[in-house]
């Protein structure tokens, strides 16, 4: 004998919309905790958000495993209406060149490469004297796009000469901050973000999943000012394109359409971005692993109470 329930109306989901270009974002939270993903998204998770592990890196030193975090910065635009994250992995070592150059960074957050004798002796070399050496210290992984974001954040002062005080301009995190960063705590980046009214501009794409699926993107290595989407500069993203041809041309974000080369702000249109073999399984260089709260994440809106 056949049979068949009763028929059950269909729930219609709208599907998010995807964007790319340049827009401008309010940073609204950091390394959420379990409890603070669930308010942000309106509902129950079933995994804890696991932000700490280790990665291996290869440099003039060769290869290594080593600590690192990943700092989840979670963003809203004005609107309301675009809402993802930058993610940002730092692994607790130096970086090393194949020349034996190591990275090194200063007070305010501007990255160089120096020999050990350079930085031990704090001499900078007869042709870098336009490098200030203030507080120099070798870099960790990540750091410089890490700061470098929270500088465009803050809009930090570019022109340190001119300051009464220089420390007006200082975009440094000392040794024992990093200690509390690397055992999970982020306050001293809390306190940063809760300090402060100010956007910073992301550079949107939409990235094509081994799967086929679409999923927000962002470019983590070049932040942007508040004020230069609104600037009337032809060349105000001069820069931003030659960071993205770059890591591009490097392997990098092969899987993600930025959009068009005026990173000007629109909704993407389905099917504009061609999978090929040679695209369909690249991942961003700053990713280790692949993490299923960074999946959920992207797919779905956590500013939506639906």
């Amino acid at each position: 004998m056949s049979g068949f329930g009763a028929s059950q109306d269909v729930q219609e989901v709208a599907a998010r919309k995807l964007f790319t270009g340049v827009e401008n974002f309010k940073v609204v939270g950091v390394n959420p905790t379990k409890a603070e993903l669930e308010t942000m998204y309106g509902r129950e998770l079933n995994f804890d958000p696991e932000y700490i592990g280790t990665t291996k890196v290869e440099d003039g030193d060769g290869e290594r495993e080593v600590p690192q975090i990943r700092l989840d910065f979670y963003l809203a635009n004005e609107e309301g209406d675009i809402t993802t994250k930058a993610q940002f992995y730092v692994a607790n070592t130096h970086h090393k060149s194949q020349t034996g150059k190591f990275k090194v960074i200063n007070a305010f957050g501007k990255a160089t490469w120096l020999t050990q004798d350079a930085i031990s002796n704090k001499v900078m070399p007869d042709n870098m004297h336009w490098y200030n050496a203030t507080e120099i210290k070798v870099a960790k992984r990540g750091e410089e796009e890490l700061v470098a974001f929270l500088t465009n954040l803050l809009n930090l002062p570019f022109k340190i000469d001119e300051l009464a005080d220089p420390s007006d301009a200082f975009a440094k995190i000392s040794r024992e901050e990093w200690v509390k960063i690397f055992a999970g705590d982020v306050s001293l980046l809390r306190k940063i973000i809760g300090g402060t009214n100010n956007k910073v501009g992301i550079l949107l794409g939409v990235k094509t999943k081994t799967d086929g699926g679409l999923v927000q993107a962002v470019f983590n290595r070049h932040t942007l000012r508040q004020y230069t989407k609104s600037s009337t500069k032809a060349t105000k993203y001069k820069y931003l394109d030659k960071d993205v041809n770059e890591s591009k041309e490097a392997g990098a974000f092969g899987n993600v359409d930025f959009g068009a080369s005026d990173y000007q702000l629109r909704e993407f249109v389905i099917g504009a971005t061609k999978i090929t073999a040679d695209n369909s399984n690249q991942i961003d260089v700053f990713a280790q692993a692949a993490d299923t709260e960074g999946e959920f994440a992207d797919n779905a809106d956590w500013m939506s109470e639906d």
